[in-house]
């Protein structure tokens, strides 16, 4: 990480804290984005390495839907397997589950079953150029599960609604 980075990674540091020192009361007072980005931000402060056990499960389940949501539509499931974010994968099926997700949990869980793909080690798709991207597009019908993802009921709120729920949970670390 370069100094630009480390930056970055104090100030989300400092906004996590003023969103902690906030407490429950105001942050719930927030609009929903305002909310969603609070909490995000807490999680992030919270999950420095997914695999630790030592990371709340509550943290590890909402930063996984934050990353999940972010990839699948900024690109689709492909970019969310390709990506570091790709990290959270372990997690996902049980996130959507936890948030009521359950048509999403589904469409997911078969995805994976069906294309034989181990969410446990996805290093198959680790990717250094555009070229292999482009052939990681191919290899399974990722389009169809975007299609249905989009379609499907609006994630974004099941996690704003799941977050507010938990917020003192969200807010121990």
């Amino acid at each position: 990480m370069g100094l630009l980075g480390v930056l970055f990674c104090i100030n989300d540091i400092r906004k996590a804290a003023k969103f902690k020192r906030m407490g429950k009361d105001a942050l719930l007072t927030f609009d929903d984005e305002k909310f969603y980005e609070a909490v995000d931000c807490l999680c992030e402060a919270a999950v420095y390495d997914i695999a630790d056990e030592g990371v709340a499960k509550i943290h590890k389940l909402v930063y996984s839907l934050y990353k999940f949501e972010a990839e699948v539509n900024n690109g689709g499931l492909c970019q969310f397997f390709v990506n570091s974010s790709s990290e959270c994968a372990p997690y996902i099926s049980e996130a959507l589950n936890e948030v009521g997700a359950i048509n999403l949990k589904e469409l997911f869980d078969n995805f994976i079953k069906e294309n034989n793909i181990d969410v446990n080690d996805l290093s198959s798709f680790k990717i250094t150029s555009i070229d292999e991207y482009e052939a990681q597009t191919k290899r399974f019908d990722f389009e169809s599960f975007d299609n249905k993802f989009y379609e499907d009921i609006d994630l974004h709120q099941l996690i704003i609604k799941y977050s507010k729920i938990n917020i003192d949970l969200i807010l121990k670390y």
